[in-house]
């Protein structure tokens, strides 16, 4: 095992690289792959579809007080990143009523579950929970140090996979593919739909949900035009940002039109309006989970903004951090702020569709090529 780091200042920020090289050879040390912070289990899918481990570099990378899995993903990985994704699960649980999908999920019988993005896998882990004859993959670059994937469940396995990659190299299909939170993750959506696509068994689904309480997805009745809110809100439009990747649009990974243009049918929008803060007195339910976006927020402004903005927009850590406050003096006192919550979910055709389609098409030919009258033949 080779282990090798270095430290240098940049843009204004402090930046420490950790880079852990893991051998094939060193079997014994593959059970425990260890970060300056925490052990790390990785695994790939063997033929049958579990886990199994092989050659891997595991990358973490300080900068600014926090702790990011690479070089290029603006949001961090740390104890507080996980803080904020546990939140953000508990919200998704509240909105669905305990459920953790609008997609169907196979019940009875086996069946195979892909989680991109995991995080620290509480929607896989539950997943697995609740359906015990599913296999569930949790595909991440990241590594987190604690959380619900150390509970070893026998039919959830943890992968760290880069989703972007030309071909995934799963060897059976599966029958639902879910994202969530991953605004700003993805270069090119595209190429992940269609690999999604796929590697959908004929009939399986496809569930992408954005939840994150960003600057984008916010909305304020009366913002003053000159707020903190509105100058932290233009700045990062200007900074580089992965999420333009396609046509600038906030959340475009969100249109329908990618997944129909992937081979998709049936595709379903589902958009829920979540209060931001405990301003809905008169409706408790509505109040909790304003006030539990609203933590998620607070949480993870900072570790939205600072990356960006540091290592494209020019400013200093210390300016992120100085005007990230008072953004969150001003979205904690507003009243009636709300932030936009979509499921986009689509369904892979059934297998014999195309070639019904081909049938009809080789039909309608052969038919034109006959050149019948519509009266028939006389005596017949």
């Amino acid at each position: 095992m080779v282990q090798s780091s270095k430290a240098h200042a940049e843009l204004g920020h402090d930046r420490l690289t950790q880079n852990i090289e893991v051998d094939e050879e060193d079997q014994h040390d593959l059970d425990s792959v260890s970060q300056a912070s925490g052990d790390a289990e990785v695994a790939d899918e063997d033929d049958d579809g579990t886990s199994t481990r092989s050659q891997l570099a595991v990358q973490a990378v300080y900068e600014n007080g926090r702790r990011y899995c690479n070089d290029s993903y603006f949001m961090p990985n740390d104890d507080a990143e996980q803080t904020r994704l546990n939140i953000i699960h508990q919200v998704f649980l509240m909105l669905l009523d305990g459920e953790l999908t609008k997609a169907p999920v196979p019940q009875g019988r086996p069946c195979r579950i892909l989680d991109i993005g995991t995080g620290p896998g509480d929607w896989a882990v539950e997943m697995g929970e609740k359906y015990p004859d599913a296999q569930v993959i949790a595909t991440d670059i990241s590594v987190f140090d604690a959380g619900p994937a150390v509970l070893g469940l026998p039919n959830v396995h943890f992968q760290l996979d880069d989703a972007e990659a030309a071909e995934w190299s799963y060897q059976e299909p599966f029958e639902l593919i879910h994202f969530r939170g991953l605004s700003g993750a993805l270069r090119n959506w595209e190429t992940v739909y269609q690999q999604s696509f796929k590697n959908l068994r004929a009939g399986g689904y496809i569930e992408v949900v954005e939840s994150e309480p960003d600057l984008d997805a916010i909305v304020f009745p009366d913002l003053d035009p000159n707020s903190y809110y509105n100058i932290l809100a233009s700045a990062m439009k200007s900074a580089t940002t992965i999420d333009n990747a396609i046509d600038g649009t906030p959340r475009c990974h969100l249109q329908p039109s990618l997944l129909t243009a992937s081979g998709f049918i049936d595709v379903r929008n589902y958009d829920i309006t979540v209060p931001l803060g405990t301003w809905p007195n008169n409706d408790p339910r509505q109040s909790t989970l304003g006030k539990m976006m609203l933590i998620a927020f607070l949480e993870g402004l900072e570790a939205h903004c600072l990356r960006p903005l540091t290592a494209t927009g020019n400013w200093t850590a210390s300016n992120v951090r100085d005007i990230c406050e008072k953004v969150k003096f001003e979205v904690a006192a507003s009243k009636g702020a709300t932030v936009s919550v979509r499921f986009v979910t689509g369904r892979k055709p059934m297998s014999h569709a195309p070639h019904r389609l081909r049938h009809q098409k080789k039909l309608e030919a052969l038919l034109d090529g006959m050149n019948l009258d519509s009266s028939g033949p006389s005596g017949i």
